[in-house]
C-alpha cells in the first residue's frame, strides 16, 4: 500500500464550541503506523527558556475518530520512561478499539524517544551475551554514550517536566484543549504531573501501573520485589498441589542466594540459534531476573518450580536466560537509556539518601544493586536535579481509573493507593492475578467504557479474587 503524500489538516471542535484548525501538518501513514493513521512533526525549543537555540523535531501521530464531531481525545503516554509513544498504537487501535468510534486518539512522542530526537545508548546483548552480566549499567558505555549524545541534544533538557511541557503546546496546535490521558508505568506519572499544571485541560485519567510523583526510584522496588515474593509464598502455600510441591519456598531461595555468597556463578544462556553460551551470573543478576519473571504473570505462575529446582540442582540458567532476554530488550533500541537516564538522574536518584537507603534495602533479595547501579549511571550522565516543590503531588476530583497488579513488584497497589489519596474520584483496580501493567486482562472493558465515556458511572471492579494458579510439574 503506497505512502499518502497529500497534506491533510485535522479540523477538530474544541470543548469550548469554537472550531480550530491545526497548524500541525498531518500526512496519512497508514504503512507506518495502521490504516487511518495521520502523522506529522512538531518543533519545539530544546532548552524552553532559550526559545533562539536549538530546535528539536516531536512526532506526532494521529487516529482521527470515525463520528465527524468527535469527543475529547484520547492522549497515550508511554512508560520506561524511555518508550516511544508510537509504541502504544496497537494497545488502542487494537485492544481498545472501540475508543476510535468517538474519540481522536494522540500519541506525542517524548522528546529523546523513538523519532523524536532519540537519546539511545544501544548495546547489541544479543551478539555478546557476556553485556548482560555483571551490571545493569557500565559506566564506561554511558560516559560515551553521553558524549556522542551531545552532538544532537542536551540530556538536561529531558525530563517529565519538559515532556509535559511539550504535550501542552502540541495539543494546543493541534486544536485540543481538554483531553483524556491513558498513562502506563512511567506515563503515569507524566499524566499526574500535566493534570497538576494544567487542571483545566483534563478530563479524566486513566493509569494504568502507578508512577507517584514522589516515589525516587529506584527504591522502592527492592521492598516491591520482596513483597511480591511474600505474595507468591502465601498463594503456594493455599493451594494444594503447591505446597505439597514446595513446602519451603523461602528456604529455596535463601539456598540459592547462599551460592553467590563466595562470589559470582557459573551457568550458561542459549541464544537465538539454540547455541548454548557460558555466562557469569551476579546476586544483583539473580534478583533483577526475579524481578523481570513477577512482571508477567505466565512466568509467575513457573516461578516457584524453577526456584525449587534451582535450589535442587544449582542450576541456574533459567534465571540467566531470563535476565540476558529481558536485557536484549532494554539495551536494545526499545527503550531510549539516555532519556530514561536523564528522567531518573534528574527526579528520583538525587533524593536517594544512604540512611533510607540502608533502612529500605535492607535484608531484602535486591540489596541496593538498583540504587548503586544508578547511582553510578548517573555520575557520568550529569543533570540538574529538580527542585524540592516539583515533587507536589496532582490534586484533583477528576475522573480516575486506576489499575495495580496484585504481583507487581515495582509499581504495587500501595504506590496506587498513595496516588489515589489526592484523587478521591477514583475506582482502584486490583487485578488480583497480574504483575506489571493490568489493564488489558480482565479489567480490559472495564478501561475501554471507561475511556470511551470519560465517566466512572456505572463502573465496578470486573476482576475476580482469584490468585495465579502455580505449576508444578517438571518444567524440562
Amino acid at each position: 500500500m503506497p505512502f499518502f503524500a497529500i497534506v491533510l489538516f485535522l479540523t477538530v471542535t474544541t470543548t469550548s464550541g469554537l472550531t480550530a484548525q491545526t497548524s500541525v501538518t498531518l500526512q496519512a501513514c497508514a504503512e507506518q503506523f495502521g490504516e487511518n493513521a495521520l502523522c506529522g512533526w512538531y518543533e519545539v525549543p530544546e532548552d524552553r527558556s532559550d526559545p533562539h537555540g536549538r530546535r528539536i523535531q516531536l512526532r506526532v501521530v494521529v487516529f482521527p475518530a470515525r463520528i465527524s464531531e468527535p469527543a475529547e481525545p484520547i492522549v497515550w503516554l508511554p512508560g520506561g520512561p524511555g518508550q516511544a509513544a508510537s509504541d502504544l498504537i496497537p494497545l488502542g487501535t487494537q485492544l481498545l478499539a472501540a475508543t476510535r468510534e468517538t474519540r481522536d486518539l494522540v500519541f506525542i512522542g517524548q522528546r529523546g524517544t523513538g523519532e523524536s530526537n532519540p537519546l539511545q545508548c544501544p548495546e547489541d546483548v544479543a551478539a555478546q551475551p557476556s553485556l548482560a552480566f555483571g551490571q545493569l549499567f557500565d559506566p564506561g558505555r554511558i560516559a560515551e554514550c553521553y558524549r556522542e549524545t551531545l552532538g544532537h541534544a542536551d540530556p538536561t533538557h529531558y525530563s517529565t517536566k519538559t515532556y509535559v511541557e511539550d504535550l501542552a503546546e502540541v495539543l494546543s496546535a493541534l486544536g485540543y484543549d481538554r483531553v483524556l490521558f491513558w498513562g502506563g508505568s512511567g506515563g503515569t506519572r507524566t499524566a499526574q504531573v500535566f493534570l497538576r499544571e494544567y487542571p483545566e485541560r483534563v478530563v479524566a485519567m486513566a493509569l494504568d501501573g502507578v508512577t507517584p510523583i514522589d516515589y525516587a526510584m529506584p527504591l522502592p522496588f527492592s521492598r516491591g520485589v520482596e513483597d511480591s515474593w511474600t505474595r507468591v509464598v502465601e498463594d503456594c502455600a493455599a493451594q494444594a498441589t503447591c505446597a505439597d510441591a514446595f513446602p519451603d519456598l523461602d528456604m529455596d531461595l535463601d539456598a540459592i542466594v547462599d551460592r553467590f555468597a563466595a562470589g559470582p556463578v557459573h551457568t550458561s544462556i542459549r541464544q537465538q540459534d539454540g547455541g548454548s553460551v557460558p555466562v557469569v551470573m551476579s546476586r544483583g543478576d539473580f534478583a533483577y531476573a526475579v524481578r523481570g519473571i513477577l512482571y508477567n504473570a505466565n512466568a509467575t505462575a513457573f516461578l516457584p518450580l524453577r526456584i525449587h529446582e534451582a535450589s535442587e540442582t544449582d542450576d541456574l540458567s533459567f534465571f540467566a536466560q531470563s535476565l540476558f532476554n529481558r536485557m536484549v530488550v532494554l539495551r536494545g533500541n526499545i527503550i531510549a537509556m539516555g532519556l530514561h537516564l536523564s528522567s531518573y538522574c534528574a527526579e528520583d536518584v538525587p533524593r536517594l539518601e544512604n540512611d533510607t537507603v540502608r533502612q529500605q534495602t535492607a535484608g531484602t533479595l535486591l540489596g541496593d544493586y538498583l540504587v548503586r547501579e544508578y547511582r553510578g549511571a548517573c555520575n557520568v550522565w550529569p543533570v540538574s536535579p529538580m527542585p524540592a516543590d516539583w515533587y507536589r503531588p496532582a490534586r484533583s476530583d477528576v475522573p480516575t481509573l486506576i489499575l495495580s497488579g496484585y504481583y507487581d513488584p515495582s509499581t504495587p497497589a500501595t504506590a496506587g493507593e498513595r496516588v489515589a489519596a489526592y484523587l478521591p474520584n477514583n475506582l482502584h483496580i486490583i487485578v488480583r492475578n497480574s504483575g506489571h501493567g493490568s489493564g488489558f486482562t480482565c479489567a480490559r472493558e472495564t478501561v475501554e467504557r471507561f475511556l470511551v465515556n470519560g465517566s466512572l458511572d456505572g463502573l465496578v471492579d470486573p476482576c475476580p479474587q482469584t490468585p495465579i494458579v502455580f505449576e508444578v510439574g517438571a518444567s524440562r
